[in-house]
Protein backbone atom coordinates (compact mmCIF):
# COMPACT_ATOMS: atom_id res chain seq x y z
CA UNK A 1 0.00 0.00 0.00
CA UNK A 2 0.90 3.07 -1.19
CA UNK A 3 0.45 5.48 1.90
CA UNK A 4 1.73 9.00 0.61
CA UNK A 5 1.80 13.05 2.71
CA UNK A 6 -0.38 15.62 0.91
CA UNK A 7 2.49 18.49 1.82
CA UNK A 8 5.66 15.74 0.10
CA UNK A 9 2.91 15.97 -3.13
CA UNK A 10 2.91 19.89 -2.93
CA UNK A 11 6.89 19.86 -2.56
CA UNK A 12 7.00 17.23 -5.59
CA UNK A 13 4.87 19.65 -7.87
CA UNK A 14 6.60 22.99 -6.58
CA UNK A 15 10.21 21.30 -8.14
CA UNK A 16 9.27 19.96 -10.77
CA UNK A 17 7.81 23.30 -11.25
CA UNK A 18 11.19 25.41 -10.38
CA UNK A 19 14.06 22.68 -10.58
CA UNK A 20 15.46 24.28 -7.71
CA UNK A 21 15.08 22.84 -3.69
CA UNK A 22 16.17 26.23 -2.50
CA UNK A 23 13.54 28.24 -4.15
CA UNK A 24 10.97 25.36 -3.04
CA UNK A 25 12.03 25.69 0.42
CA UNK A 26 11.75 28.88 0.61
CA UNK A 27 8.44 28.98 -0.97
CA UNK A 28 6.97 26.62 1.79
CA UNK A 29 9.25 27.73 4.34
CA UNK A 30 11.00 24.75 5.36
CA UNK A 31 14.29 23.29 4.78
CA UNK A 32 16.07 21.96 1.91
CA UNK A 33 16.82 18.71 3.73
CA UNK A 34 12.36 18.53 4.47
CA UNK A 35 12.32 18.94 0.34
CA UNK A 36 15.19 16.27 -0.14
CA UNK A 37 13.34 13.80 2.41
CA UNK A 38 10.02 14.20 0.86
CA UNK A 39 11.45 13.00 -2.55
CA UNK A 40 13.32 10.23 -1.08
CA UNK A 41 9.92 9.26 0.30
CA UNK A 42 8.11 9.55 -2.83
CA UNK A 43 10.89 7.33 -4.20
CA UNK A 44 10.83 4.72 -2.66
CA UNK A 45 7.16 4.95 -2.61
CA UNK A 46 7.29 4.00 -6.05
CA UNK A 47 10.74 2.57 -6.42
CA UNK A 48 11.47 5.23 -8.77
CA UNK A 49 14.12 7.47 -9.73
CA UNK A 50 12.14 11.12 -9.88
CA UNK A 51 15.01 13.63 -10.36
CA UNK A 52 18.45 13.61 -11.88
CA UNK A 53 21.52 16.31 -11.24
CA UNK A 54 23.96 17.20 -13.68
CA UNK A 55 27.30 16.86 -11.29
CA UNK A 56 29.08 19.72 -13.87
CA UNK A 57 26.53 21.99 -14.35
CA UNK A 58 24.29 21.09 -10.88
CA UNK A 59 20.91 21.57 -13.02
CA UNK A 60 18.26 19.27 -12.05
CA UNK A 61 16.23 17.08 -14.43
CA UNK A 62 12.90 15.54 -14.13
CA UNK A 63 13.20 11.90 -15.03
CA UNK A 64 10.13 10.48 -17.18
CA UNK A 65 8.51 8.98 -14.33
CA UNK A 66 8.54 12.12 -12.74
CA UNK A 67 7.04 13.48 -15.43
CA UNK A 68 4.51 10.55 -15.14
CA UNK A 69 3.82 11.29 -11.15
CA UNK A 70 3.23 15.13 -11.59
CA UNK A 71 0.86 14.63 -14.30
CA UNK A 72 -1.22 12.84 -11.15
CA UNK A 73 -0.18 14.99 -8.36
CA UNK A 74 -1.55 17.93 -10.32
CA UNK A 75 -4.95 15.83 -10.46
CA UNK A 76 -4.75 15.04 -7.11
CA UNK A 77 -3.75 18.82 -5.61
CA UNK A 78 -6.61 19.80 -7.99
CA UNK A 79 -9.50 17.71 -6.62
CA UNK A 80 -8.31 18.50 -3.21
CA UNK A 81 -8.95 22.20 -3.43
CA UNK A 82 -11.93 21.43 -5.37
CA UNK A 83 -13.23 19.35 -2.33
CA UNK A 84 -11.70 22.04 -0.23
CA UNK A 85 -13.70 25.02 -2.44
CA UNK A 86 -16.83 22.54 -1.98
CA UNK A 87 -16.51 21.88 1.59
CA UNK A 88 -15.89 25.49 2.23
CA UNK A 89 -19.38 26.51 0.64
CA UNK A 90 -21.03 23.51 2.41
CA UNK A 91 -19.85 25.28 5.72
CA UNK A 92 -21.43 28.62 4.92
CA UNK A 93 -24.86 27.54 4.57
CA UNK A 94 -24.95 29.48 1.34
CA UNK A 95 -26.08 29.25 -1.92
CA UNK A 96 -22.62 29.99 -4.01
CA UNK A 97 -24.21 31.48 -7.41
CA UNK A 98 -22.70 32.66 -10.14
CA UNK A 99 -23.99 35.46 -12.15
CA UNK A 100 -22.66 36.76 -16.19
CA UNK A 101 -23.84 40.32 -15.86
CA UNK A 102 -26.22 40.38 -18.91
CA UNK A 103 -27.89 37.43 -17.45
CA UNK A 104 -28.24 38.79 -14.10
CA UNK A 105 -30.08 41.64 -15.66
CA UNK A 106 -31.81 39.36 -18.22
CA UNK A 107 -32.88 36.44 -15.68
CA UNK A 108 -32.09 37.00 -12.02
CA UNK A 109 -35.09 40.10 -11.33
CA UNK A 110 -37.20 37.08 -12.67
CA UNK A 111 -36.82 34.83 -10.62
CA UNK A 112 -36.12 36.81 -7.23
CA UNK A 113 -39.61 36.71 -6.81
CA UNK A 114 -39.75 33.11 -6.40
CA UNK A 115 -36.95 33.19 -4.13
CA UNK A 116 -38.03 35.34 -1.84
CA UNK A 117 -41.75 33.63 -1.50
CA UNK A 118 -39.64 30.77 -0.38
CA UNK A 119 -37.75 32.80 1.77
CA UNK A 120 -34.34 32.00 0.00
CA UNK A 121 -33.16 34.79 -1.59
CA UNK A 122 -31.33 35.74 1.76
CA UNK A 123 -29.48 32.26 1.20
CA UNK A 124 -27.79 33.32 -1.83
CA UNK A 125 -24.49 34.89 -2.60
CA UNK A 126 -24.00 35.95 -6.05
CA UNK A 127 -20.74 36.50 -7.23
CA UNK A 128 -20.63 38.50 -11.08
CA UNK A 129 -18.05 37.67 -13.21
CA UNK A 130 -17.37 36.56 -17.38
CA UNK A 131 -18.93 33.41 -18.65
CA UNK A 132 -15.53 32.24 -18.79
CA UNK A 133 -14.23 33.86 -15.37
CA UNK A 134 -17.40 31.66 -13.94
CA UNK A 135 -16.28 28.46 -15.69
CA UNK A 136 -12.93 28.61 -14.06
CA UNK A 137 -14.57 29.04 -10.65
CA UNK A 138 -17.03 26.26 -11.25
CA UNK A 139 -14.17 23.51 -11.54
CA UNK A 140 -12.20 24.95 -8.91
CA UNK A 141 -15.10 24.28 -6.85
CA UNK A 142 -15.67 27.82 -5.45
CA UNK A 143 -19.34 27.47 -7.25
CA UNK A 144 -22.56 25.73 -6.40
CA UNK A 145 -23.80 26.74 -9.68
CA UNK A 146 -23.49 29.68 -12.26
CA UNK A 147 -25.72 31.12 -14.84
CA UNK A 148 -23.42 30.97 -18.20
CA UNK A 149 -23.27 31.79 -21.69
CA UNK A 150 -22.15 29.88 -24.45
CA UNK A 151 -21.80 29.24 -28.24
CA UNK A 152 -22.22 25.98 -27.05
CA UNK A 153 -24.88 23.97 -25.30
CA UNK A 154 -22.34 22.11 -23.71
CA UNK A 155 -18.11 22.43 -22.80
CA UNK A 156 -16.50 20.73 -20.79
CA UNK A 157 -16.90 17.01 -19.51
CA UNK A 158 -16.62 17.78 -15.91
CA UNK A 159 -19.93 20.04 -16.09
CA UNK A 160 -23.46 19.29 -16.21
CA UNK A 161 -25.53 22.06 -18.17
CA UNK A 162 -29.27 22.84 -18.14
CA UNK A 163 -30.53 24.34 -21.05
CA UNK A 164 -32.81 27.78 -20.05
CA UNK A 165 -32.89 29.25 -23.35
CA UNK A 166 -31.17 30.84 -26.58
CA UNK A 167 -30.62 34.59 -27.58
CA UNK A 168 -29.39 36.20 -30.51
CA UNK A 169 -26.31 38.68 -30.93
CA UNK A 170 -26.65 42.12 -32.84
CA UNK A 171 -24.89 44.59 -34.04
CA UNK A 172 -26.27 48.27 -32.76
CA UNK A 173 -25.54 51.47 -34.57
CA UNK A 174 -25.47 55.27 -33.50
CA UNK A 175 -27.85 57.91 -35.35
CA UNK A 176 -24.55 59.08 -37.51
CA UNK A 177 -24.00 55.60 -38.77
CA UNK A 178 -24.99 54.99 -42.96
CA UNK A 179 -27.23 51.33 -41.56
CA UNK A 180 -29.24 53.78 -38.67
CA UNK A 181 -32.18 53.63 -41.33
CA UNK A 182 -31.45 49.69 -41.44
CA UNK A 183 -33.42 46.93 -39.82
CA UNK A 184 -30.94 43.89 -40.09
CA UNK A 185 -27.06 44.07 -41.43
CA UNK A 186 -24.89 41.66 -43.00
CA UNK A 187 -21.58 40.72 -40.28
CA UNK A 188 -19.52 41.17 -43.93
CA UNK A 189 -20.83 44.89 -43.81
CA UNK A 190 -19.09 45.46 -40.36
CA UNK A 191 -15.39 44.84 -42.16
CA UNK A 192 -14.71 48.52 -42.15
CA UNK A 193 -16.41 49.52 -38.88
CA UNK A 194 -14.66 50.25 -35.74
CA UNK A 195 -16.19 47.66 -33.26
CA UNK A 196 -16.91 47.83 -29.71
CA UNK A 197 -17.76 44.75 -27.51
CA UNK A 198 -17.11 42.81 -24.07
CA UNK A 199 -14.08 41.63 -23.09
CA UNK A 200 -12.29 38.51 -22.95
CA UNK A 201 -14.30 37.09 -20.10
CA UNK A 202 -17.67 37.33 -22.10
CA UNK A 203 -19.15 34.31 -24.37
CA UNK A 204 -18.81 37.88 -27.63
CA UNK A 205 -15.10 36.90 -27.81
CA UNK A 206 -16.04 33.62 -28.98
CA UNK A 207 -18.94 34.95 -30.84
CA UNK A 208 -16.97 37.63 -32.99
CA UNK A 209 -14.40 35.04 -33.57
CA UNK A 210 -16.95 32.36 -35.05
CA UNK A 211 -18.62 35.05 -36.93
CA UNK A 212 -15.07 36.50 -38.48
CA UNK A 213 -13.84 33.10 -39.29
CA UNK A 214 -16.85 32.48 -41.25
CA UNK A 215 -16.81 35.39 -42.77
CA UNK A 216 -12.66 35.38 -43.77
CA UNK A 217 -12.24 38.99 -41.84
CA UNK A 218 -10.42 40.33 -39.04
CA UNK A 219 -12.99 42.73 -36.89
CA UNK A 220 -11.34 46.26 -35.75
CA UNK A 221 -12.40 45.72 -32.29
CA UNK A 222 -11.44 49.21 -30.78
CA UNK A 223 -12.20 49.03 -27.44
CA UNK A 224 -13.61 46.23 -24.75
CA UNK A 225 -15.43 46.76 -21.60
CA UNK A 226 -17.30 44.27 -19.03
CA UNK A 227 -20.34 46.86 -19.04
CA UNK A 228 -23.58 46.75 -21.59
CA UNK A 229 -24.29 50.00 -20.64
CA UNK A 230 -21.17 51.83 -21.40
CA UNK A 231 -21.13 49.75 -24.90
CA UNK A 232 -24.43 51.38 -25.87
CA UNK A 233 -23.43 54.97 -24.23
CA UNK A 234 -20.08 54.78 -26.83
CA UNK A 235 -22.37 53.06 -29.37
CA UNK A 236 -24.51 56.38 -28.98
CA UNK A 237 -21.90 58.67 -28.91
CA UNK A 238 -21.23 57.76 -32.38
CA UNK A 239 -17.57 56.00 -31.55
CA UNK A 240 -18.40 52.74 -33.71
CA UNK A 241 -20.53 49.45 -33.84
CA UNK A 242 -21.37 47.47 -30.95
CA UNK A 243 -21.79 43.84 -31.15
CA UNK A 244 -24.09 42.49 -28.11
CA UNK A 245 -26.17 40.39 -27.44
CA UNK A 246 -29.99 41.40 -27.21
CA UNK A 247 -31.28 40.46 -23.52
CA UNK A 248 -28.13 43.09 -22.84
CA UNK A 249 -29.89 45.94 -24.73
CA UNK A 250 -31.64 48.59 -23.37
CA UNK A 251 -34.02 50.64 -25.66
CA UNK A 252 -33.15 53.85 -26.42
CA UNK A 253 -34.15 56.17 -29.41
CA UNK A 254 -30.38 56.89 -30.56
CA UNK A 255 -29.24 53.33 -30.71
CA UNK A 256 -30.47 51.53 -33.52
CA UNK A 257 -30.82 47.08 -32.90
CA UNK A 258 -30.05 45.39 -36.23
CA UNK A 259 -30.30 41.46 -36.00
CA UNK A 260 -27.94 39.76 -38.74
CA UNK A 261 -29.30 38.45 -41.84
CA UNK A 262 -26.08 35.46 -41.79
CA UNK A 263 -28.12 32.03 -42.38
CA UNK A 264 -25.20 30.28 -40.08
CA UNK A 265 -24.14 32.70 -36.95
CA UNK A 266 -23.65 31.60 -33.02
CA UNK A 267 -26.33 31.32 -30.59
CA UNK A 268 -26.04 33.15 -27.13
CA UNK A 269 -26.88 29.61 -25.23
CA UNK A 270 -27.86 30.45 -21.74
CA UNK A 271 -27.02 27.08 -19.12
CA UNK A 272 -27.50 27.03 -15.46
CA UNK A 273 -24.33 24.78 -14.86
CA UNK A 274 -22.52 23.07 -11.83
CA UNK A 275 -20.14 20.44 -11.43
CA UNK A 276 -21.18 16.78 -12.52
CA UNK A 277 -19.37 15.54 -9.03
CA UNK A 278 -21.03 18.39 -6.70
CA UNK A 279 -23.01 17.13 -3.82
CA UNK A 280 -26.05 19.66 -2.92
CA UNK A 281 -27.91 19.92 0.50
CA UNK A 282 -31.84 20.11 -0.11
CA UNK A 283 -31.85 23.96 0.56
CA UNK A 284 -29.22 24.31 -2.41
CA UNK A 285 -31.32 21.84 -4.56
CA UNK A 286 -34.63 23.46 -3.87
CA UNK A 287 -33.05 26.48 -5.20
CA UNK A 288 -31.58 25.30 -7.68
CA UNK A 289 -34.96 23.86 -8.62
CA UNK A 290 -36.56 27.18 -8.27
CA UNK A 291 -33.90 28.84 -10.28
CA UNK A 292 -33.93 26.17 -13.36
CA UNK A 293 -38.19 26.00 -13.18
CA UNK A 294 -38.83 29.57 -13.26
CA UNK A 295 -35.61 30.31 -15.70
CA UNK A 296 -37.39 28.02 -18.34
CA UNK A 297 -40.30 29.59 -18.61
CA UNK A 298 -38.54 32.98 -19.40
Amino acid sequence: MIIMNIKDLKYFHSLVQNKNFSIVAEKFKVSQPTISMAIHRLEENFNTVLFTRDQGRHLLSVTLSGQQLDEHVQAILNHLTVAQNSINNINTNKFILGLPPIMTKYFFPKIAKHLTENDLLRDIVPVERGSAELEKMLLEGSLDMSLMGSIQNEQHQSLSYQHLGDDHFTAIVGTQSEFFEQNKIWFSELKKEKIITFDSNFVHSEAIKSFSHMNNFRPNIVYQSNDAQVIQEMVAQNVGVGFIAKSAIIDRPDVQVLPFYDEQQPLFHMNLVQRKDRILSSKQRLIADLIYKNATLI
